[in-house]
C-alpha cells in the first residue's frame, strides 16, 4: 500500500495512545492492534521495517499458544508499565520515521 498509509495506521493508533485514559498495556495493545498488519512495502526502508518488526515481535513474544490478537493481548497485558512505556515509545520512533518520509513523498513534484 505505501508510506502513505502506514502513516495514516500509525497517526491513528499514535493518537489514541497520546490522549487516552488507558492503562499502557491498553494503549500499546490497541496501538499494536491497528497497525500489526503493516507490511514492507509500507516502510520507506529496511531499517524501519526491521524496527518494526522487532517492536511487533516484542509485543507478541509471549502466549505462544495463542493466535492472533489474542496473542498481543496475553504478551502485553503480562508487560510491566516501563516495558509498555519502552514499546510505546519505540512505537512513536517508528512512527516519526515513517512522517518523514510521508512528508518527503506530499511534496514531490
Amino acid at each position: 500500500m505505501g508510506v502513505d498509509y502506514a502513516w495514516e495506521m500509525f497517526y491513528s493508533a499514535i493518537r489514541f495512545a497520546l490522549v487516552s485514559d488507558a492503562s499502557l498495556q491498553k494503549r500499546l495493545d490497541t496501538l499494536i492492534s491497528g497497525v500489526c498488519h503493516l507490511q514492507r512495502d509500507d516502510f520507506p526502508d529496511e531499517h524501519m521495517w526491521d524496527e518494526f518488526r522487532k517492536l511487533v515481535n516484542e509485543t507478541t513474544k509471549g502466549g505462544t499458544r495463542q493466535q492472533g490478537e489474542k496473542r498481543v493481548r496475553s504478551t502485553i497485558s503480562q508487560m510491566s508499565d516501563e516495558e509498555a512505556r519502552e514499546c510505546l515509545r519505540a512505537a512513536f520512533d517508528v512512527f516519526s520515521h515513517v512522517a518523514k518520509a510521508f512528508g518527503r513523498t506530499e511534496f514531490v513534484i
